[in-house]
């Protein structure tokens, strides 16, 4: 109490320079915002020392496979020789360094129907119309053009349709290539020279970078949304200025700190960090209403070091607590495998610890500077609260029967980690990537089987057969697979040795061969010992099918002999760490959450001076959390990477409710009241607080709905409700328990 009553004195004696030294400290730290930047590949989700991980990055190391950027391109006739000029334009503006494979311009190579007929038209004249003209540029005669379409019937479906109205450019980007760089280059290129086709930039990475791009505007629309939501709340509650003033100074503090902090030792964000934007709005406030409104109630005090210590002694105690056990809420994040979890844990613990230091430094400074008093008393909530008192017995029951009814929906609770649900919708790439899926019948993503063999193994006839009987087997479960047994099976009908070497011998080092993802030294190494498939699956496929697909291949591959002492790797790729990290979704809830739970009650305990209370307080918690499996069904939304965060957050935000409660009913005991007696004081005045905590908290949740991410919408949903939750546990709940003999 001697460090509550020195902070009193001196924020009631320097309130005004207590305030410019915190405004000056913060704006030092804050200016480390300008450092953060938007992080949306899906394998940051993954330790790097992963298994999964660590088979792709053998088989990107072997064969040197880089990224993608797909131009998606319709028009009314990719045969028009106009169209396929502008193709060609742009891929040597782009590829301005054809023969130095990637070194200099950062393109290994380029695959387009444009390329592909200028190779045509270069080929020497021949009879029977098997060459060219000799000229290696497009044809004006259609005719021409429709003969070489003729003699790259095997692209078809690969880089064009039958239809002729639909085409692809693929760019294979070298591993020192500058992608962001590229991009841009990619769409000023576009820009300039698309006049007679629409096209569209999509891809893997070209995806990523929109959604790094839309997130970080996304940002930009919820944080002034939440403000505006959240000020809203404020000026209902207090109907004044003051009050508005006094809730939002700290706030903005606190976010100024927490981002600068981000920016200083952790820059690096996900979608993640949207919502601990809106969560820092709608929390961060709540403990400025609290002392704010203690020290409202406290005006009978005149002596002003005696009501802010008051404010800071009982209030300040509860809130100190409530910020500690909310920081072990969001801390327990930190213990996840998955490292953007660990970084949003992270992010919301110091920011709940900012919100703390900036409330009690500033609000007793503002409410004494602003002279801010007691508002009217609301006479329609103190009805509502008798009628809550009366009939907490009857709450009590009913709480406890939809307990029954949520848990009995456990089982039924599902996972899913669908990259497109992350992604902001109207973006031309993530729309774009699924036609070409669908068109092409390549995937979004990029997976692959890793092949070894004796040396000069692949050269072998029942090899050869074996790599593509196994193909085909992937091919029935409904996958799409690729390999140089393709290739050779095109060329040889009937397996040679002698023939498979001269076409092995093609392919190795031959700059394009057409893939989603091209390898960089062919498909196969120097020694003939080594190749892979590529496997890839529809773009947009849930992950429930998606894991039953990779079963499958896996499963294929398991029963699979390759002679030659032939082994295949199980599946590695985009889509087999899109299932691992699905798995462990509710492994890491579970763990998370015990953590948690065993944490906050400790600090219960030790809060409280008191086992009994500790373990009362935890109850309206464990209630909301028992209430979750029924809201998520209720709502249809899956466990995901993203709401897979909101158990670890209600124990933080609602231990808050309780500990309010919990704190105020003891105050009111202490001062020789009854227990009820207490619990209806409690009702009227900490409950009316409570209200407005959740409302605030609701209103910046609300404005992720803004921007058009349906997994952070699911997010939204499920914390709004589950704060609703606490507040009713809280109400409904706590009340009986309070008055049970636990409570002295």
């Amino acid at each position: 109490m001697n460090i509550v009553h020195h902070l009193a004195k001196l924020l009631v004696k320097r309130p005004k320079t207590v305030l410019i030294i915190y405004t000056i400290i913060t704006i030092v730290i804050g200016l480390q915002v300008r450092n953060v930047y938007m992080q949306a590949d899906l394998t940051t989700f993954l330790p790097k020392d992963d298994p999964t991980l660590q088979l792709w990055s053998k088989i990107n190391e072997e064969f040197q496979i880089g990224s993608t950027i797909i131009i998606y391109i319709e028009a009314d006739d990719i045969r028009d020789p106009y169209v396929l000029r502008e193709m060609d334009r742009i891929a040597t503006k782009i590829n301005t360094y054809e023969l130095d494979k990637g070194k200099t311009d950062g393109i290994f190579s380029v695959t387009s129907i444009a390329q592909l007929i200028k190779e045509e038209n270069a080929k020497p004249p021949l009879p029977k119309d098997l060459g060219g003209t000799g000229v290696y540029q497009i044809p004006d005669d259609p005719q021409l053009i429709n003969t070489y379409l003729a003699r790259l019937q095997a692209m078809q479906g690969v880089i064009f349709l039958n239809t002729f109205d639909v085409a692809v450019i693929i760019f294979q980007l070298s591993d020192n290539a500058d992608y962001y760089q590229i991009l841009e280059n990619v769409r000023a290129a576009i820009v300039k020279e698309a006049r007679y086709s629409t096209m569209t930039i999509t891809g893997s990475y070209a995806m990523q970078q929109a959604m790094r791009e839309q997130n970080l505007q996304s940002l930009t629309i919820v944080f002034p949304l939440a403000a505006v939501g959240v000020a809203g709340a404020l000026f209902f509650f207090h109907r004044t200025l003051k009050g508005l003033i006094i809730g939002f100074m700290p706030l903005a503090y606190a976010l100024l700190l927490t981002f600068g902090i981000l920016g200083t030792i952790q820059p690096e964000m996900t979608i993640l960090s949207i919502a601990v934007i809106a969560l820092l709005l709608g929390l961060g406030v709540d403990y400025s209403i609290y002392l704010a409104n203690r020290f409202a109630e406290e005006q009978d005090v005149s002596d002003k070091i005696k009501r802010v210590e008051r404010t800071l002694g009982l209030t300040g105690k509860a809130v100190f607590l409530c910020a500690f056990t909310t920081i072990i809420g969001f801390g327990s994040l930190m213990t996840s495998s998955m490292p953007p979890m660990v970084a949003f844990g992270f992010g919301c613990a110091i920011g709940i610890f900012f919100v703390f230091i900036s409330a009690t430094i500033l609000v007793p400074c503002l409410c004494l500077i602003l002279r801010f008093e007691k508002h009217k008393t609301n006479h329609h909530w103190k009805r509502f609260a008798a009628l809550l008192f009366d009939n907490r017995k009857r709450l009590f029951t009913i709480s406890c029967f939809f307990i029954v009814l949520s848990l009995l929906v456990l089982p039924q609770i599902k996972t899913d980690v669908n990259y497109f649900d992350m992604a902001p919708q109207g973006i031309p790439e993530v729309e774009k990537l699924l036609d070409y899926s669908e068109n092409f019948g390549t995937g979004a993503n990029f997976n692959a089987l890793y092949i070894e063999t004796n040396s000069q193994g692949l050269t072998y006839p029942e090899v050869i057969e074996a790599i593509y009987d196994m193909e085909e087997r992937i091919r029935n479960v409904g996958g799409s697979a690729y390999s140089i047994a393709d290739e050779i099976k095109k060329v040889n009908d009937v397996l040679e040795r002698s023939k498979i070497i001269d076409t092995i011998a093609e392919f190795l080092g031959v700059d394009t061969i057409i893939l989603d993802k091209i390898a960089r030294q062919g498909l196969v190494d120097e020694k003939y010992s080594k190749t892979f498939i590529v496997v890839s699956f529809p773009a947009g496929t849930s992950v429930e099918t998606l894991e039953k697909l990779i079963d499958s291949v896996n499963n294929i591959v398991e029963n699979t002999v390759i002679p030659q002492n032939g082994r295949v790797s199980q599946l590695a790729g985009q889509d087999v760490v899109t299932v691992v990290i699905n798995k462990q979704i509710m492994s890491s809830q579970a763990i998370s959450l015990l953590i948690a739970l065993l944490l906050v009650l400790a600090c219960l305990i030790i809060g409280f001076n008191s086992i009994g209370v500790g373990f009362l307080a935890i109850i309206p918690v464990l209630v909301v959390l028992a209430w979750e499996p029924g809201a998520l069904i209720m709502f249809d939304i899956p466990l995901s990477i993203i709401n897979i965060t909101i158990a670890s957050i209600m124990i933080g935000t609602g231990i808050d409710y309780s500990i309010q409660t919990t704190q105020r009913v003891r105050e009111e005991i202490a001062k020789g009241v009854s227990k009820a007696d207490a619990v209806k004081t409690m009702i009227e005045t900490t409950g009316w607080s409570l209200v407005g905590a959740a409302t605030t908290t609701g209103m910046a949740l609300l404005s992720t709905f803004a921007v058009g991410i349906p997994a952070l919408h699911q997010f939204s949903i499920v914390v709004i409700t589950l704060i609703g939750f606490s507040f009713i546990a809280s109400l409904c709940v706590l009340p009986t328990l309070l008055t049970s003999r636990l409570i002295k």
